[in-house]
């Protein structure tokens, strides 16, 4: 009887020295040294997809990422979330530590790898937080399974409004003659891309995207080991191939996929017609996707909608004010009792 309590009493000493079991998480299975949660793979469509996971019993948080970034991007918004609700970032198939199949890499493949992520983890009760083309990705998966979604937090998104009305017009240059807008000129790249040959060098060959788009935009804000977290899924021109299709399904010009503007309008219809849903927009002073115009248009027409300006940023603006993204969604879940 005494041995078998001097064994029980080491034991529960052990626990308390080496805290639970399930913090021992190996520096090899984390998905990166500056993104200390485990790496989990699940698999879909015969590929495996990755994926960090905070557990918990608190209602599910997915975190779904854009072009051409990876889970890591939410690294430091997590944190703020993840003491009441259970985070799950994903890695959308070819991007970050997710597999690299041979598919085309359409945003309609995107749309089953997604929907394949969500039905096997069997995720319900889903307050989503997207961005850039995870953001249509997010807004597609919700449009077509309403009834596992219950909140939805979006920034820099695609979403369509209304042409501009007066004074959210286009702001005229201070120079004398037209200059083009950021979005005519991020057409007129997008126009490159498209041409066969061109894009493909651009991106498989220059890595374009990444090297000179991405990256000089987080000059002075990250750390060259954090600027190489998102090198390394791209290290190789082969790999690139993901990166290389997203600009070509763009809603932009003449060429714009139908299944990309189809996807669109039935998740522009989706988000119109939601009530009783809580939408949180996290929008920038000057944004991108989201400009002054978009804000006020879904101000008027989005129900249950709460908005937040974010001040000054870039597109990827999870790089430069991770804290106050994440503390916003978290007092959002909170006031909505998510």
């Amino acid at each position: 009887m005494i041995k078998k309590s001097t064994q029980i009493l080491t034991i529960i000493t052990s626990l308390i020295t080496i805290g639970p079991v399930s913090a021992q998480v190996e520096d090899s299975e984390l998905a990166r040294h500056d993104f200390p949660y485990k790496s989990n793979y699940v698999e879909v469509l015969g590929s495996k997809m990755h994926y960090v996971d905070t557990g918990g019993e608190g209602s599910i948080v997915v975190m779904i990422h854009g072009q051409p970034t990876w889970s890591y991007l939410w690294r430091n918004v997590i944190p703020h979330v993840e003491n009441e609700h259970r985070v799950i970032a994903l890695d959308l198939i070819g991007f970050g530590k997710s597999d690299k199949p041979d598919i085309e890499y359409r945003a309609t493949d995107h749309a089953r790898y997604l929907q394949g992520f969500m039905d096997t983890l069997a995720l319900d009760d889903i307050t989503l937080v997207v961005h850039d083309w995870g953001s249509m990705l997010g807004f597609d998966f919700a449009a077509k399974n309403p009834e596992r979604i219950k909140a939805i937090a979006f920034m820099e998104a695609g979403v369509i409004t209304a042409p501009p009305e007066v004074p959210y017009g286009r702001v005229k240059p201070k120079l004398s003659g037209e200059a083009p807008t950021v979005i005519e000129g991020f057409a007129n790249l997008i126009g490159q891309i498209r041409t066969p040959g061109v894009g493909e060098k651009m991106i498989l060959e220059d890595n374009f995207f990444l090297e000179r788009l991405v990256l000089p935009s987080f000059e002075d804000l990250l750390t060259e080991d954090e600027k190489n977290a998102y090198r390394e899924p791209f290290s190789e021109g082969k790999n690139r191939r993901p990166m290389l299709q997203f600009p070509r399904d763009v809603a932009i010009g003449d060429k714009a996929p139908q299944y990309t503007l189809d996807m669109m309008k039935n998740y522009s219809m989706y988000l119109l017609k939601q009530k009783n849903m809580p939408k949180l927009l996290l929008h920038l002073s000057e944004g991108f996707l989201i400009q002054r115009w978009d804000v006020e248009w879904m101000r008027r027409n989005y129900e249950d909608l709460t908005v937040h300006n974010m001040g000054p940023g870039g597109h990827y603006m999870q790089e430069f004010n991770p804290d106050g993204i994440g503390k916003a969604i978290n007092i959002w879940m909170r006031d909505n009792n998510l």
